[in-house]
């Protein structure tokens, strides 16, 4: 039986209704991570007989492009619906929650604006049916902690902000960036408090990788609580087609993100110039969308800086070598398994693939320092042919550990684990309202 049959006939499975508050970044299109999370789960499940809904919330100025988007996409048979999700609040009541720090003190400064989309949300489930709640966008997480009585509720937070400021705190410091330092500080505080209120009133909560679930088992408290859901990759189909330009190094992801270009800058500084100076045909690429000016700046006959790219299973298959050289920033890394997915092998920072096992860890190419990742890097340009074996061995687990069917019945686990404690919650209910 394969895996899509499984999903069908799982024990006592029946069609689910599930509704996905999801957030959107427009300007990435398929290139936005948690977009790929949110439109690949929805897919398989879709392909399992359940029922998907996503309330996407409205952007101003973008939603008119967006809602074409998304249309297309229904069309195409990824989710079942989409509704927009409107929530809008007076600035001034925003300083103010803002302020408070606190997220239950900060809600009750934005409660009317709240209540309105709250009731929205719940007439929503009602007249769809709906069993169960996915919440991804952190800007609407108030309503999980509204609604969570009502319906069975999870958190998919993805990455977890603590973690991401700590390690930008430590970046900061170590450039001397101190102004930056006071910054974060705040927003590691407001995001800690966040991430514990909330975190600990869903019935579950859905980490993209291990390292960040251990970060939210230290801030709830409630390790029962806390999931490992990575994600998946889809089978890069014109990756064999693609002939490599020797020596293309290739880096890919939104490049307005902090980790993003903060680590491709770092390693057009640091790691590139030493490999230049072995192999001076060296070409790196940055490919991704919204590419700040300072990375912009760094362009060059052997840096290209591209921009939007359409194709980027095609861009990554046709380099030489992927790098991955991340210092900070957490969570699941949708690039590296996308390159080993298309062909191309990896040389990396330890951030950079901390979500992988020792069996994956042990084939690739890891630099902890500057120095180390150069020479890594030069070795593979002199002698490309020595890592073939090794890219066969990735490309293979890859396929079989990070497909989209697999990681949808981890998520269907989650799911149906969650039903059932609150199933059992409910039978429990009238024996403990009986006097004693």
């Amino acid at each position: 039986m394969s895996l899509s049959e499984a999903l069908r006939t799982r024990e006592n499975a029946r069609a689910l209704n599930l509704l996905w508050v999801i957030d959107f970044d427009y300007s990435t299109r398929h290139h936005h991570g948690a977009l790929l999370r949110y439109v690949n789960y929805s897919r398989q499940l879709m392909a399992a007989g359940h029922r998907v809904y996503f309330a996407v919330q409205s952007q101003a100025g973008e939603f008119d492009r967006e809602r074409e988007f998304f249309d297309q996409l229904k069309r195409d048979g990824i989710f079942t619906d989409f509704f927009e999700c409107s929530y809008s609040y007076p600035r001034w009541k925003n300083r103010l929650a803002t302020a408070s720090i606190s997220p239950s003190l900060g809600n009750r400064w934005l409660a009317s604006e709240q209540a309105r989309v709250a009731n929205y949300c719940r007439e929503l489930a009602d007249k769809l049916a709906i069993d169960l709640i996915i919440f991804s966008n952190r800007q609407l997480l108030f309503l999980a902690a509204d609604l969570v009585s009502a319906l069975p509720s999870i958190i998919d937070f993805g990455d977890c902000f603590t973690l991401y400021r700590m390690r930008e705190i430590k970046l900061l410091w170590h450039n001397r960036a101190i102004a930056g330092v006071f910054a974060s500080l705040r927003q590691l505080a407001e995001g800690y408090l966040k991430e514990r209120y909330y975190s600990r009133r869903s019935d579950a909560n859905i980490a993209v990788s291990p390292v960040d679930k251990r970060a939210f088992d230290r801030i709830n408290g409630r390790p029962e609580k806390n999931r490992v859901l990575l994600n998946g990759v889809s089978p890069a189909e014109s990756a064999s087609k693609t002939e490599k330009v020797a020596g293309r190094l290739i880096f890919s992801g939104n490049m307005n993100f902090p980790p993003n270009y903060e680590s491709a800058i770092w390693f057009i500084d640091h790691v590139l110039p030493p490999v230049l100076r072995a192999h001076p045909e060296t070409e790196f690429v940055v490919a991704g969308a919204n590419p700040v000016p300072q990375l912009l700046s760094r362009a060059n006959n052997h840096v290209r800086v591209t921009g939007f790219v359409e194709d980027m299973a095609s861009e990554i298959a046709g380099s030489s070598l992927y790098v991955a050289p991340m210092i900070m920033g957490g969570g699941f890394k949708n690039k590296v398994v996308e390159a080993l997915i298309s062909g191309t092998y990896v040389a990396a920072t330890p951030m950079a693939v901390e979500f992988l096992g020792p069996e994956a860890l042990d084939q690739m190419l890891v630099g902890d320092s500057a120095e180390s990742l150069a020479a890594h890097i030069i070795h593979f340009l002199s002698h490309p042919e020595e890592f073939d074996a090794r890219l066969s061995t990735l490309n293979a687990m890859v396929a079989r550990e990070f497909s989209w069917e697999h990681r949808t019945a981890e998520l269907l686990d989650i799911i149906e684990e969650v039903l059932r404690a609150r199933s059992a919650d409910r039978r429990l209910e009238p024996a403990a309202a009986r006097p004693s």
